[in-house]
């Protein structure tokens, strides 16, 4: 009897350790349970992200910008230039998204008003003015086109003398060059790309006149948020856009809204800008000169010998160049000779504030 319990008791043992030895047998090993948990966890991090990514494209605004390839042009000369643009309508790679959401936006700087009683952005941070002696003309000198080229840029940041420069708000690296140029004392306008007449490309996130005016306005938010501390606007061609009054009055409303100056480049003949401008109380001046038209030097300093004539005819005169390299060149020349010719070079905002304390002391008399 004992012998029998015995055999049941290790028969019940052997059955036990069979049945333990089969279970370790089916257990993953170590090296391949780690493997599953890791394809589980980059498994569920990919879910993560995809959903990540998809939330983005909800509420991604199609203008914000794709880096590519555009060839900056005014008419003289074609750079390409790698800078923001529109997305296309492709479909965005998985990396690209991934890139472009990992990607820091940057930070704008901006700088104090310069004008702590200013009731407008464009008498806040308009330049300090320049005392000219009595009997003297006065030139501005506004600088479009900037930010492209950083080297020619930088050059007419560091000219010492109140220019008025206007920076191209697709261009990289803005906000730090108008951060530079604000520091240096200048005036800042927004060269906000507008649609010509033609084939030249006015570049990404210009105003087109074909375009539904939400886009428009899309397009307007855009150009005015690339950097801080400017004082108003002009247009970057526009031949065609600021012949069309309906979307002229669509960009007033914004730069009104916004207490903003508007130079008009005078690209056409009939633009509306400047009169549209005026009767909306917007303070606004326009072009006289065109200083580089062609891009040669000597042709260059006979344009700013018109530009003196002028200035000394009515006062004030305001002409528009461009960094290039014939340009930077003609002005170091003709610079140094103004304090003999009795002729000064202001800020815009100080000879469109004179001509609105005109205005308002004529309306008051």
């Amino acid at each position: 009897m004992a012998y029998k319990s015995a055999t049941i008791k290790n028969g019940q043992n052997f059955i036990g350790m069979n049945t333990s030895s089969s279970i370790k047998k089916r257990r993953p090993k170590p090296v391949i349970k780690y493997l599953l948990l890791g394809f589980y966890y980059v498994l569920i991090g990919f879910c993560g992200v995809g959903v990540w990514l998809k939330w983005d494209d909800v509420n991604y605004n199609k203008s914000v910008i794709d880096y590519s390839l555009h060839v900056y042009e005014e008419g003289f000369e074609a750079v390409s230039v790698s800078v923001p643009s529109p997305r296309s309508d492709r479909k965005e790679s998985f990396l690209s998204k991934l890139a472009r959401r990992t990607t820091p936006k940057p930070v704008l700087v901006t700088r104090p008003e310069r004008n702590k009683r200013g009731q407008e952005a464009w008498q806040k941070y308009a330049a300090t003015d320049v005392k000219v002696p009595e009997g003297n003309a006065k030139v501005v000198l506004v600088i479009d086109d900037l930010g492209i080229v950083k080297g020619a840029t930088r050059e007419m940041i560091d000219m010492d003398v109140p220019l008025t420069l206007s920076f191209l708000p697709y261009a990289s690296g803005i906000a730090k060059q108008v951060d530079d140029a604000y520091s240096k004392g200048h005036d800042i306008l927004v060269h906000i790309p507008m649609e010509p007449k033609g084939k030249a490309d006015p570049g990404p996130h210009a105003l087109l006149s074909s375009t539904s005016g939400r886009v428009q306005l899309e397009n307007i938010d855009y150009n005015l948020s690339q950097f801080s501390n400017f004082i108003g606007v002009n247009n970057h061609m526009g031949s065609q856009f600021t012949e069309d009054a309906e979307a002229v009055d669509r960009l007033l409303g914004v730069i009104k809204d916004k207490g903003l100056l508007v130079l008009d480049s005078k690209t056409t003949p009939n633009s509306q800008l400047e009169n549209r401008a005026r009767e909306k109380g917007i303070p606004v001046t326009n072009r006289d000169v065109f200083l580089d038209n062609e891009r040669d030097h000597d042709y260059i300093l006979g344009q700013l010998t018109k530009l003196e004539h002028m200035a000394k005819s009515n006062g004030t005169a305001l002409a528009i160049g461009h960094p290039y390299s014939q340009t930077i060149s003609a002005l170091k020349q003709w610079i140094p000779t103004l304090k003999e010719k009795g002729i000064t070079i202001v800020p815009i905002s100080q000879t469109v504030r004179e001509k609105y304390s005109r205005a308002q002391l004529a309306a008051v008399q």
